[in-house]
C-alpha cells in the first residue's frame, strides 16, 4: 500500500474524529456541563490534539511538488488552508473559553464579596464579557468550517485515485461516517468510487491485502457487495484465514476447501498466503487430528502450480 494513501486514509479518519467531537463539545457547551479536557482533545498545542494533528499532517503531506494534476492540487491546497483556519479558529475558541471560565468566576466572587472594585474591576468585566463574546462567535465559527470542510474533503477524496486504504477509513465505522458526512454510507461510496459496490471491494481487498481477515468477512456480509464469484471467493478465502490465524484448523479447512473448490478464484497472492496455512498446517506442528493432517496437505497440493488449474 502507498504510504501517502495511508496518510491520507489517517487523515480522514482524524477529520471525523474532529468533526464529532466538535458537535459534543457545541452540545456540551449549550447545556453548560463543558468540561475543558474535551476542549484539549479537540485542539491545543501536542500530539494529543486532534486538531494540531491535522494542520501538521496535512502541512507536511498537501504541498505542490508537480507530481499531480492541477485540480489536484487546488483541491489538497484548499483542504489545508482549511484545517489551518479551523486550528486557529479552535485555538481561539479554548483560549477564549479558558478566559471566560477558570477567572470569570472568580472576578464575579470577588465583586459579590467587595474584595474588587473601582477601574481595575470594571476593565477585567469588560474583558471577560467580550471574552465570551468571541467564545461564541469562534463556535460558531468552528461549526460552519467543519461543515465547508467536510465538503472540500469530499472533493480531495473524489479527485484521488480509487484507495483501498481510504474505503477501509470511511467503511470501519459507518455510522460515524454517516454522521459527519450526512449522507448513506452506500450513496457517499458512490460519489467517492463511482458505485458503493466497488468503494466496498476496495475496502475488501485492502483489508485482506493487510491480514485483516476478520474484519474482511465482516464487511463481506454488505449487501452492496452482491453475489458475484470476487465477494463470495473473498468470503470465503478470508474465513478460512480469519479461522486459521484464529486456531479453528477444522473450520479454516472447509473454509478454504470450498474456497479451492470453487476455482480459488483472486489475486495470485491469495494463493500463496493460502499455501503457507495449509503448508503450516499439514507439517502438523501441533499434533492435529491425522484425518486434518491429510486434508490440508490434499489441499496444498490442489494449490500447487499445475495441479489446480
Amino acid at each position: 500500500m502507498d504510504l501517502r494513501e495511508r496518510r491520507v486514509a489517517q487523515i480522514v479518519r482524524d477529520f471525523m474524529e474532529a468533526y464529532v467531537l466538535s458537535k459534543r463539545i457545541c452540545g456540551r457547551l449549550r447545556s453548560e456541563d463543558l468540561e475543558f479536557s474535551w476542549i484539549e482533545r479537540l485542539v491545543g498545542d501536542a500530539e494529543e490534539s486532534v486538531l494540531y494533528r491535522l494542520k501538521e499532517e496535512c502541512h507536511a503531506l498537501f504541498r505542490l511538488d508537480g507530481t499531480r494534476s492541477r485540480g489536484e492540487l487546488n483541491a489538497e491546497e484548499l483542504f489545508d488552508l482549511a484545517m489551518g483556519a479551523l486550528f486557529h479558529e479552535g485555538m481561539k475558541f479554548r483560549e477564549s473559553y479558558y478566559l471566560t471560565t477558570a477567572y470569570g468566576p472568580r472576578l464575579e466572587r470577588m465583586l459579590a464579596e467587595g474584595s474588587a472594585s473601582g477601574p481595575l474591576a470594571e476593565a477585567f468585566r469588560r474583558l471577560f464579557e467580550a471574552g465570551r463574546r468571541r467564545m461564541l462567535e469562534s463556535e460558531c465559527e468552528v461549526a460552519t468550517l467543519f461543515r465547508e470542510t467536510r465538503h472540500q474533503l469530499l472533493i480531495l477524496l473524489q479527485q484521488m485515485p480509487p484507495s483501498g486504504a481510504v474505503a477501509r477509513s470511511l467503511v470501519e465505522d459507518p455510522e460515524r461516517t454517516e454522521a459527519v458526512f450526512e449522507l448513506p454510507l452506500s450513496a457517499l461510496l458512490d460519489q467517492v468510487y463511482r458505485s458503493s459496490h466497488d468503494g466496498f471491494k476496495v475496502a475488501v481487498e485492502s483489508l485482506i491485502e493487510n491480514g485483516h481477515y476478520a474484519e474482511a468477512v465482516a464487511l463481506l456480509t454488505r449487501a452492496e457487495l452482491g453475489d458475484d464469484a470476487l465477494s463470495k471467493a473473498a468470503e470465503s478465502f478470508a474465513q478460512g484465514m480469519a479461522d486459521y490465524y484464529a486456531g479453528n484448523p477444522q473450520v479454516a479447512l472447509d473454509s478454504l476447501s470450498r474456497w479451492i473448490s470453487d476455482g480459488a478464484y483472486g489475486p495470485p497472492e491469495w494463493r500463496t498466503l493460502a499455501q503457507l496455512a495449509l503448508s503450516s498446517l499439514a507439517a502438523n506442528p501441533e499434533g492435529l487430528d491425522p484425518a486434518l493432517e491429510r486434508s490440508a496437505r490434499m489441499l496444498t497440493e490442489a494449490l500447487t502450480p499445475g495441479r489446480s488449474e
